[in-house]
């Protein structure tokens, strides 16, 4: 017994901790509380209410964050089969490849590569007409009875080249205006008047074509009588991109590409 009593003896008394000891770990406690609730990337908080019903909305970023920056990628070398088509200007246009191709005095005309490079294939039949025609001091009138309408060509000399107008002259509309005095007849020159019939009418309703053509040239028959017009047994077929109408002596070829026209 005593010597259980002397090896006690040696042992250290426990001392009481100091204040300050206490009051450090009640500040670590906190600290460690606190951390308990921060929030770190990739974790979801779970909702504090237990009967919350529904997702957490939670903040997202702004459309132009998500946004990637551009990068200086080099564009990958397109295939020569899809290549860009390049800009032909002043190079020989593309022979057409047409089902059909005209035939007879058309052909012949249609056959000369600036004539069937510019025109196309052809997009109806050639037909027979019994046009009538007209000239003036700076064009000339075509009228073209199966469709109804009348060319203008201007001459060469003039910025327009043609044009198309519908053809309404009735049998009972006056052949000419009274008012409008016509030039004075000289000697050995050719006698100009204000155009009758269908050409004099067109030519009447407007002013500017009046200004632009001048006066028709007179008409005669072959019995020296004055007529509103030359008749004519000719032919005309439509084009893509423009007519072929000829008149019994030359084939007038009118393009709509840019509203030009020839003679062949």
């Amino acid at each position: 017994m005593k010597s259980v009593i002397r090896t006690l003896s040696h042992r250290p008394l426990l001392r009481p901790l100091p204040y300050v000891g206490l009051a450090f770990l009640a500040l670590v406690a906190t600290v460690l509380a606190g951390c308990g609730a921060l929030r770190f990337p990739g974790q979801t908080p779970e909702p504090t209410n237990p009967h919350l019903i529904g997702p957490i909305n939670t903040p997202t970023l702004a459309p132009v964050l998500l946004t990637p920056a551009p990068t200086c990628t080099q564009s990958p070398t397109s295939p020569a089969s899809s290549t860009s088509p390049t800009p032909t200007f002043g190079l020989p246009l593309p022979e057409p490849t047409c089902l059909t191709t005209p035939m007879w005095g058309l052909g012949d005309v249609w056959s000369n590569e600036s004539v069937r490079t510019r025109l196309g294939c052809p997009v109806g039949e050639q037909i027979g007409v019994q046009g009538e025609e007209i000239y003036f001091e700076n064009g000339h009138m075509l009228g073209r009875p199966d469709a109804g309408l009348i060319y203008v060509l201007f001459s060469s000399l003039q910025p327009d080249g043609w044009g198309a107008f519908a053809d309404t002259f009735e049998p009972s509309d006056p052949d000419s205006d009274p008012a409008i005095v016509e030039p004075t007849p000289l000697s050995g020159v050719p006698v100009y008047i204000q155009p009758r019939g269908r050409f004099g009418k067109l030519w009447r309703a407007h002013a500017w074509l009046r200004e632009k053509l001048g006066w028709a040239l007179a008409p005669y028959d072959g019995k020296g009588q004055a007529i509103p017009g030359i008749r004519f047994d000719g032919a005309v077929q439509d084009f893509e991109r423009g007519v072929l109408f000829w008149n019994g002596d030359v084939c007038f070829v009118l393009r709509t590409d840019d509203m030009s026209w020839v003679m062949y």
